[in-house]
C-alpha cells in the first residue's frame, strides 16, 4: 500500500501480484464526486507548519487539517502498516506521538485490509473475520487472509451452493458487469463459470458483478442494498458458522464515534482454532504488560514531575493534550465574550438557541450558539459533542470548539457568509436571487450532507430538523447543514422525553412523529422533500395551510399526489407554472422534472417507500450529467 500521483492526482493504492486497485479517494465516486480535480499541472502536496495537508489536485481548495491546528507543533505525515495516511503531532511534555489527522475516518475502507478472503466489520472495533468456507492462512497475521477448507479446481466438478450475506461486499475483481438482469440470471452465470469465486447483486439497480477474487471484503454500516453470494462446495457445512457483520446494523448500534482518531484502530481477531487462542493468550499477556509499565509511568508523572509544575503548567499541558486528541478545542467562557464583544452582534434565533458572531483571538471569524434546554449533565453533553465536532463534510457546517462552564453550553462553529436560505428564499430585505444553477446546486449539496450523516458515520446521526433555516449558504453559495446531532443534546421545551419524541418545526415534520412512532433517517428525508418543495417552488409550504401539522400533510398528501399524475405525462408545460416565478423560466427542465420527481419519492406517507439519501445523491447527480 503506498501513496502515489496519477493523472495529476493523489491516491493511496493497494499493489500486490494478484490485485491492484485505488481505495482513496473513494473508488465508489468520481472525481467530480470526491472533489477531486484531474486536470492542473503540478503534482504536488504540502503539510504545512499549521498542520495543514493539501494537495493540487483538491477541487475545493480544502486541505486536510489537523485537529490542533496551530504553528509551533513538530508532525509527521505517514502512511502507516494499515494502509491509513495519518498525521501526528508530538506532545512535547512526554515526547509522545498522537493522531490529529486521518484520510480515511473508517477502517473498513481500506482495500485489502483483512487480505484474501477476509471481511472487515465493526464490533464495535474495526476487527476481521474470515468468510463463511474458509480460515485464517495465518493465526496472527491477517496480511494472508484466508483460505478455503475445500480447494475446488476446474479439473474436478461438484456440486455448489451458495452462501447469502447481507450488507457485505467485496469491492473489485470483478468478472464482468452485467446490467439489468435478474438473480436468477446472475446466479447461473457465476455457477456455470468454475473461476467465479461469488457474485454480488444489488435488488434496486439488477446489477451483477460474479467475482474472480474475493479482496477488500467489509460489511457496510449503511442501508444501501449491497448482498453478495458467495460459492461453496455443497458439502461444506456452514449453518453453525457466524457470519461476518457490523453492530451498527442492530436496531440499537452502540455508541461510537464517527471519525476515531486516538489511535490506531487494531484489528481483533475471530477464530476458534486452538493456535489462535494461543496467539491470544500471548497478546493479552504483552498487553497487561503494556497497562503495568503506563500506569508505572503515570504514577510516577502524578507524583514527581507533577509537583515540578505550576499549577498554571498543568493546566496548559492537560488542556493541550485535550486538543491534540480531539478535532475541537474547550473555550472558556471569557474567551468567547471577548471573542463576541459581550454578545453585541446576534445572527439569529431558533429553538435550541440564539447564535452570534464573533472573532477569535487567531482572526478567525466563527457563530457561537448559545444552546438551552440542554438534556444531561457536563459529561453526557462533552461526551455528544465529542461525536458531532468529529464529524466533517464539505456541506456541513464544521464545530471547532465548545464551551461548558456551569449553566454555560455553547458551540463554537465556522462562521457561514450569505447566512440560510430561509433568509434568502424568503426575505423580504433579501437582494440575492439564487439562479437556477444555484438552487440546484443547493440541493445536491444538503443530499450530500444528509447522506453522509446517514450512511457514512458508523454512528447514525438523524437530524431531525431540516428545514431552509438551518441550511447556511457560503460566500460561492455552497450550501452547509447547521445543528446536526443536536436531537441529542436538547430537551425541547425542557421536557425529558427521548430522542423519539423530538419535535421539529411545523411543516417539515413527518407525519409518523403525528402518531408517536420512533423516528428514522426517513423523517430527514421527508423533511428534504419539503425544503425541495419550497427551493422549487421559492414560497412557504406553510402559506398552503394555516392549521396543524395533520392539515399541512393532508395539502401535502393531495399536492404529491397532483404532481405525480402529472409526471406520467409527456407534457412539461405544467412545470414553468410550478418553478419559482422570479426565475423568469430560465431554468432546466430536465433538472426540474427530477427535483418534482424526489419531492414526490421523498413525501412518500409510508416512510419504507421514501427514497434514501443517498439514492437521491446518486439521482440527482445522473440528472447533472444528462444535462450538461
Amino acid at each position: 500500500m503506498f501513496l502515489v500521483a496519477t493523472y495529476s492526482v493523489s491516491v493511496i493504492l493497494y499493489d500486490i501480484p494478484e490485485v491492484s486497485d485505488i481505495y482513496w479517494p473513494d473508488p465508489d465516486q468520481t472525481l467530480y464526486q470526491d472533489n477531486r480535480n484531474q486536470y492542473n499541472n503540478t503534482r504536488l502536496g504540502i503539510l504545512d507548519s499549521n498542520g495543514s495537508f493539501g494537495s493540487s489536485d483538491f477541487a475545493d481548495g480544502q486541505p486536510l487539517v489537523a485537529c490542533d491546528a496551530g504553528p509551533g507543533i513538530k508532525r509527521r505525515l505517514t502512511l502507516d502498516p494499515d494502509g491509513n495516511l495519518r498525521l501526528y503531532s508530538l506532545n512535547d511534555l512526554d515526547g509522545s506521538w498522537s493522531v490529529s489527522m486521518a484520510a480515511m475516518s473508517q477502517p473498513c475502507n481500506v482495500h485489502g485490509l483483512c487480505g484474501p478472503n477476509g471481511i472487515c466489520h465493526y464490533s464495535p472495533k474495526p476487527t476481521c473475520s474470515c468468510a463463511p468456507g474458509y480460515v485464517m492462512s495465518n493465526p496472527g497475521n491477517w496480511t494472508e487472509g484466508c483460505r478455503a477448507i475445500v480447494n475446488i479446481t476446474c479439473d474436478h466438478q461438484e456440486p455448489m451452493k451458495f452462501v447469502k450475506l447481507k450488507h457485505t461486499d467485496f469491492w473489485g475483481s470483478d468478472q464482468k458487469h452485467l446490467l439489468s438482469v435478474s438473480f436468477y440470471y446472475c446466479r447461473n452465470t457465476c455457477m456455470s463459470d468454475c473461476t467465479c469465486k461469488g457474485f454480488q447483486y444489488q435488488e434496486d439497480t439488477r446489477s451483477c458483478y460474479p467475482k474472480a477474487s474475493l479482496f477488500s471484503g467489509r460489511t457496510y454500516p449503511t442501508n444501501d442494498v449491497r448482498t453478495i453470494y458467495l460459492k461453496l462446495p455443497a458439502r461444506v457445512n456452514v449453518s453453525n458458522t457466524t457470519f461476518p457483520r457490523s453492530d451498527v446494523f442492530d436496531p440499537a448500534p452502540p455508541r461510537l464515534d464517527c471519525n476515531q482518531m486516538s489511535i490506531p484502530p487494531i484489528l481483533e481477531v475471530h477464530s476458534t482454532s486452538v493456535e489462535e487462542s494461543k496467539w491470544l493468550y500471548f497478546y493479552g499477556f504483552i498487553v497487561a504488560f503494556f497497562v503495568v509499565e503506563v500506569s508505572f509511568i503515570a504514577f510516577a508523572w502524578f507524583f514527581v514531575l507533577r509537583r515540578e509544575l505550576r499549577p498554571s503548567e498543568v493546566w496548559a499541558a492537560e488542556e493541550g493534550y485535550k486538543v491534540m486528541a480531539s478535532h475541537f478545542r474547550r473555550y472558556s467562557y471569557r474567551e468567547l465574550v471577548k471573542a463576541t464583544t459581550d454578545f453585541k452582534v446576534e445572527l439569529g434565533r431558533g429553538s435550541s438557541g440564539v447564535v452570534y458572531k464573533g472573532v477569535l483571538e487567531d482572526e478567525r471569524p466563527v457563530a457561537l450558539k448559545k444552546l438551552k434546554h440542554i438534556s444531561g449533565g457536563k459529561e453526557e453533553f462533552q461526551a455528544e459533542l465529542s461525536v458531532i465536532a468529529r464529524i466533517y463534510h464539505m456541506n456541513l457546517v464544521r464545530i471547532w470548539g465548545f464551551c461548558s462552564e456551569g449553566s454555560h453550553r455553547l458551540l463554537v462553529c465556522e462562521y457561514v457568509e450569505n447566512g440560510s436560505l430561509a433568509t434568502i428564499l424568503f426575505g423580504d430585505k433579501s437582494s440575492i436571487l439564487l439562479n437556477w444553477k444555484q438552487r440546484f446546486n443547493v440541493a445536491v449539496g444538503v443530499a450530500k450532507g444528509l447522506a453522509y450523516l446517514h450512511h457514512e458515520c458508523l454512528e447514525w446521526v438523524i437530524h431531525c430538523d431540516v428545514k431552509p433555516e438551518n441550511i447556511l449558504l457560503d460566500q460561492n453559495f455552497e450550501p452547509k447543514i447547521t445543528d446536526f446531532g443536536l436531537a441529542k443534546l436538547l430537551n425541547r421545551g425542557g421536557s425529558t422525553e427521548n430522542t423519539s419524541h423530538v419535535r421539529g418545526t411545523a411543516g417539515y415534520i413527518a407525519p409518523e412523529w403525528i402518531s408517536g412512532r420512533p423516528i428514522t433517517s426517513k423523517v430527514d428525508v421527508y423533511s428534504y422533500g419539503v425544503v425541495l418543495l419550497e427551493l422549487l417552488s421559492g414560497s412557504r409550504v406553510s402559506e398552503l395551510t394555516v392549521g396543524s401539522d395533520a392539515e399541512v400533510h393532508m395539502v401535502l398528501r393531495k399536492l404529491v399526489t397532483v404532481l405525480a399524475d402529472k409526471l406520467e405525462g409527456n407534457d412539461d408545460s405544467w412545470i414553468d407554472e410550478f418553478v419559482d416565478c422570479k426565475l423568469g423560466g430560465q431554468f432546466s427542465y430536465v433538472q426540474a422534472r427530477t427535483l418534482i420527481k424526489m419531492i414526490v419519492s421523498c413525501l412518500e406517507e409510508d416512510a419504507r417507500k421514501r427514497s434514501t439519501m443517498e439514492s437521491v445523491v446518486q439521482t440527482l447527480l445522473s440528472s447533472d450529467e444528462a444535462d450538461k
